[in-house]
C-alpha cells in the first residue's frame, strides 16, 4: 500500500517531486510547456496540507484564469479529500482584490468611499463611463476615440499613478488631456459606486498603504502563497504579491518567460527574470520534459525561442514519438488558406482518427477569423469562435444584466440609462424627464431611479416632495418606478431565476423578441441566462444577486468555454489559447506583418522587445499542439482593399527543415510568391527554403507584373483547388500557350481547367 508521502510523488519526475517539496522559502519553478505545471502545483498544495500541516485557510494560491482555479480545486479534492480545500483562497489576482475589498467593508467606505453593493465596470461599461467623461470636460469623443482614452488610463493605473501625479508628469498636450478625463472618470466611477479592473488590484495596495495592521493581517495569514504564470503578472500584482509574502517569505512563483505575451496589458517579463535579485535565497528549479507535444513539435519550438535574449536559459525535451512531420503551406491568399484549412480538417474528420472538437485554428489577429468563418459556412462542420462577442456582452443578455444590477446599486447610472434606452419600460421617459430626475437625485442626494420610485402613490412621497415631473414624462416615470419598487422588493425573497422572470415580464422584455429568426436566437440566450441564474437556488437571496454579477464581472474568454461544447472545431486568437491544448493545430497568416504583427517590425529599431514577444506568442501557439501542426501563410493577402505579396514570417527560418513537410503552391511565381519553392523534407535549415526576409523598413513588397510560367502537372498528382477542393489529376493535354488539366475531383466530379489559370496546389 502506498504511503502518504508516495501517493502524493507517485507519477511525478525528480524535478516535479523537488518542486513539490520544497515548502520553505522562495522557490521558482520554471515550467515548459506541457511539462506538467499544474499538476505540480495541485500536489504541492496537497502536499502543504497532508505533509506540511498547513490549514488550507493559511494558502493563497493565484491562478491565471477562474477556471484553471476551479480544476486545481478539483484535484486536490481527489488528492487530499473531498472537503480539503474549504478555507482555501485560490482564484485569480482581480478575484483576490475583491476578497480583500469585500471582506473590509468598514475600511473600504472610510478609506474610499465606496459602500459595499460597489459594482465592478466591465470594458464595455469603462468605456461608456469614459465616453462621459470626455462629455464632461467639453471634449468630443469622436475627436478623441474612448477605448484608447480608457487605454491610457489603465496604463497610468497599472504603474500605480494617480490623476495627480500623472499630472505632474504630462510632458505634452495629450497627456494633459488624459489627466482631465482621468480624474472626471474616477469622481464618476465613484459616483456610481463602481470600480473597474483596476481598481481591483491598486485599491487593497491603497488600504494597505493607509493601514499597516490591514495588510499585517493578510500576511499573518497567508503563509504559503503560489503564483501560476508568474511571467504575465503586472507592477501593480508584483508590489501586491511581494506585499502579501512580505512575513514568511515562502513565496512559490511557477512560469515560464518564454511565454511572456501580455505586454500590451502591461504584464512586466521582468518580474520573473529578476526573481531570484529580489529573492536571494530562492531555490531555482526547471521543469523541462514536455509531456504534450511529439518530439518534432517540442523541437521546432525549442530552436524557435532560442533567438530570444530575454529569457532564461533551458532546453524543452520530450520522451514522445517523433511524429508526424510539421506541415508548411503556402496558399495563394487569404480564401485560399481558409479553403485548405477547413478542407483538411474534413480530410482529418473523415480518416476517422479526429473529431472536430480535437482541432484549433489560431491566429494573431480577430480580423483573420471572417475569412476562415466564411470558409466554415458552406459546410456542415461545427465551430465555434472563441473571443468574439462574449456571451455576457450580447446585447440582450446586458440589458437584463442592467435590471440585476441596479438593483443591486440604485446608483449605477450607466445601467438606469441602458435600461431607458434599451428596453419597452422606458417609453416615452424623454431627455426632459431625464433633466428632471437627475435635477431631483441631486438636490436630495439620492440615486436616480428613486426619482422616478417616488412618483408612485404607493412611496409615501409628498406631491411637493416628488420631481417635476409633466405629461408623458410623468406617467412613464410612475410606470418605470411601480415596476422598480416591485422588482426591489422581491430582489431580497426569491430566487435569481425567479427574478428573472420578473424583470422580463414588467420590462416589456419578453414581448418584443418574438417573430423572427433573430428575436428567437436572442430569446434562447436570455433562457441560458436563466438557465446561469438557477445555480444560485441555493444561496441565500440576500447574497445572490451580489454573487452573480461578481462572477459575471471576473469571468474570462477562457473561463466561458464549457467542456460541453463537445462536435466543434475551435477558432481563437493566439493570446487566448495560452494554457489550451488540441490534437491538432493551425496556425494561419505566418507572414511577416501578421505574426510578426507590424507595429513590432516597425519598433525593431529601436526596442526589440515587441518583436521577442511576437516569437514568444508564435512559441505559445506551436506548443499548444499535440500530435499535428499546420503553419500556413498567404502568397498574396487582401491589406486595405488591395493585394499585397506576403512575406513568410522570420520566426519560421529558425525550424529546421528536417523536421518540416513543406509545400507551396504550384503557381506561386505566377503571383509573384515571396516563397521560394518547398519541395518536402531537404537537409539545413528553413532559410535555405524560405526567400530572405525583408528588413523592418523593406515591409510588404507589392506583387509584380511578371508574365508567369504555366505550372507542370502529370497524371495522378493530387492537387488542391481553392474552390472545388481535392482532386486528382487525370490528363494533361498541350493547349498552345497553354496545358489543359483534367481532374477528378472528390466532391464536384471531373473537371477541365486550364493550367495557367486553375490556381490549383499540389499536394505531396
Amino acid at each position: 500500500m502506498l504511503t502518504e508521502q508516495s501517493r502524493l510523488l507517485e507519477g511525478l519526475n525528480p524535478e516535479q517531486q523537488c518542486a513539490v517539496t520544497t515548502t520553505e522559502g522562495p522557490v521558482l519553478v520554471v515550467a515548459g510547456p506541457g511539462s506538467g505545471k499544474t499538476r505540480v502545483l495541485t500536489h504541492r498544495i496537497a502536499w502543504l496540507i497532508e505533509r506540511a500541516g498547513a490549514s488550507p485557510d493559511h494558502i493563497l494560491a493565484v491562478t491565471f484564469t477562474n477556471k484553471a482555479a476551479g480544476e486545481m480545486r478539483t484535484r486536490i479534492n481527489r488528492l487530499v479529500g473531498e472537503n480539503a480545500t474549504n478555507g482555501l483562497v485560490m482564484g485569480t489576482f482581480h478575484a483576490l482584490g475583491v476578497r480583500i475589498l469585500r471582506q473590509n467593508p468598514g475600511i473600504v467606505a472610510d478609506r474610499i468611499g465606496l459602500l459595499p453593493n460597489f459594482l465592478i465596470y466591465d470594458a464595455g461599461d469603462q468605456a461608456d463611463m469614459v465616453k462621459s467623461a470626455l462629455k464632461a470636460v467639453n471634449l468630443d469623443p469622436k475627436q478623441y476615440v474612448p477605448r484608447r482614452m480608457l487605454s491610457a488610463i489603465s496604463k497610468a493605473k497599472g504603474q500605480m499613478l494617480t490623476p495627480d501625479e500623472l499630472a505632474n508628469l504630462a510632458a505634452a498636450h495629450d497627456d494633459e488631456i488624459v489627466v482631465r478625463v482621468f480624474r472626471e472618470y474616477e469622481r464618476e466611477l465613484r459616483q456610481a459606486n463602481a470600480v473597474d479592473f483596476d481598481d481591483l488590484l491598486g485599491l487593497p495596495l491603497r488600504l494597505f498603504d493607509e493601514d499597516e495592521r490591514l495588510l499585517k493581517r493578510y500576511q499573518d495569514q497567508f503563509r504559503y502563497i503560489l503564483v501560476d504564470e508568474y511571467q504575465d503578472t503586472n507592477k501593480v500584482q508584483y508590489v501586491l504579491i511581494t506585499a502579501l509574502a512580505g512575513r514568511w517569505n515562502n513565496l512559490f512563483v511557477v512560469g515560464d518567460p518564454d511565454q511572456s505575451i501580455y505586454g500590451w496589458r502591461q504584464a512586466d517579463i521582468t518580474n520573473i527574470l529578476n526573481f531570484k535579485d529580489d529573492f536571494p535565497d530562492t531555490t531555482e528549479i526547471h521543469l523541462e520534459v514536455n509531456y504534450r507535444s511529439t518530439r518534432h513539435i517540442v523541437q521546432a519550438a525549442d530552436r524557435v525561442i532560442r533567438d530570444n535574449t530575454q529569457r532564461i536559459d533551458r532546453a524543452i525535451r520530450t520522451d514522445n514519438a517523433e511524429g508526424e512531420p510539421i506541415a508548411l503551406r503556402e496558399l495563394a491568399d487569404q480564401h485560399h488558406e481558409a479553403q485548405f484549412i477547413v478542407g483538411e480538417i474534413r480530410r482529418l474528420m473523415n480518416s476517422g482518427q479526429y473529431n472536430a472538437e480535437d482541432v484549433a485554428i489560431m491566429y494573431r489577429t480577430t480580423a483573420q477569423s471572417r475569412v476562415i468563418e466564411e470558409a466554415f459556412r458552406i459546410t456542415d462542420i461545427p465551430y465555434r469562435i472563441v473571443g468574439g462577442v462574449r456571451f455576457y456582452e450580447r446585447k440582450e443578455v446586458k440589458d437584463v444584466l442592467a435590471v440585476l444590477r441596479l438593483l443591486h446599486n440604485p446608483q449605477d447610472r450607466l445601467s438606469f440609462e441602458r435600461i431607458i434606452a434599451n428596453m419597452p419600460l422606458g417609453r416615452g421617459f424623454g431627455p426632459k424627464a431625464q433633466d428632471d430626475a437627475q435635477e431631483w437625485a441631486n438636490a436630495h442626494g439620492r440615486p436616480l431611479v428613486d426619482a422616478l420610485i417616488a412618483t408612485v402613490p404607493t412611496a409615501g412621497v409628498a406631491s411637493a416632495d416628488q420631481p417635476g415631473f409633466s405629461g408623458a414624462g410623468r406617467a412613464a416615470a410612475e410606470r418605470i418606478g411601480a415596476a422598480f419598487a416591485m422588482l426591489r422588493e422581491r430582489a431580497t425573497s426569491v430566487s435569481l431565476a425567479e427574478l428573472f422572470d420578473d424583470i422580463v415580464e414588467r420590462t416589456g422584455y419578453r414581448d418584443i423578441l418574438k417573430g423572427t429568426e433573430e428575436d428567437l436566437d436572442r430569446w434562447a440566450n436570455l433562457l441560458e441566462l436563466r438557465a446561469d441564474l438557477e445555480r444560485y437556488e441555493s444561496v441565500d437571496p440576500a447574497e445572490a444577486l451580489n454573487a452573480y454579477l461578481e462572477q459575471v464581472s471576473l469571468i474570462a474568454d477562457v473561463d466561458s468555454m464549457k467542456d460541453d461544447q463537445q462536435g466543434q472545431v475551435t477558432m481563437i486568437t493566439l493570446h487566448s489559447a495560452k494554457g489550451l491544448e488540441f490534437p491538432v493545430v493551425f496556425i494561419s497568416g505566418i507572414e511577416e506583418g501578421l505574426l510578426p504583427i507590424s507595429r513590432a517590425i516597425e519598433a525593431e529599431a529601436f526596442d526589440s522587445t515587441a518583436l521577442e514577444e511576437e516569437r514568444r506568442l508564435f512559441y505559445v501557439g506551436v506548443t499548444r499542439a499535440e500530435r499535428l501542426l499546420y503553419l500556413t501563410y498567404a502568397a498574396n493577402r487582401m491589406t486595405y482593399g488591395r493585394y499585397q505579396s506576403g512575406v513568410p514570417s522570420r520566426f519560421l527560418q529558425a525550424i529546421p527543415a528536417e523536421l518540416v513537410r513543406a509545400t507551396t503552391r504550384s503557381t506561386a511565381s505566377r503571383t509573384g510568391g515571396a516563397a521560394g519553392r518547398f519541395s518536402g523534407t531537404t537537409r539545413g535549415s528553413l532559410a535555405s527554403q524560405v526567400t530572405t526576409i525583408p528588413s523592418s523598413r523593406q515591409g510588404l513588397s507589392e506583387q509584380t507584373a511578371d508574365k508567369p510560367p504555366i505550372p507542370s502537372y502529370v497524371p495522378g498528382q493530387n492537387v488542391f483547388h481553392p474552390k472545388f477542393g481535392d482532386g486528382q489529376v487525370l490528363e494533361v493535354l498541350p493547349r498552345r500557350d497553354d496545358v489543359e488539366v483534367v481532374v477528378a475531383f472528390v466532391r464536384v466530379g471531373t473537371k477541365r481547367l486550364m493550367a495557367s489559370l486553375a490556381r490549383m496546389d499540389i499536394v505531396e
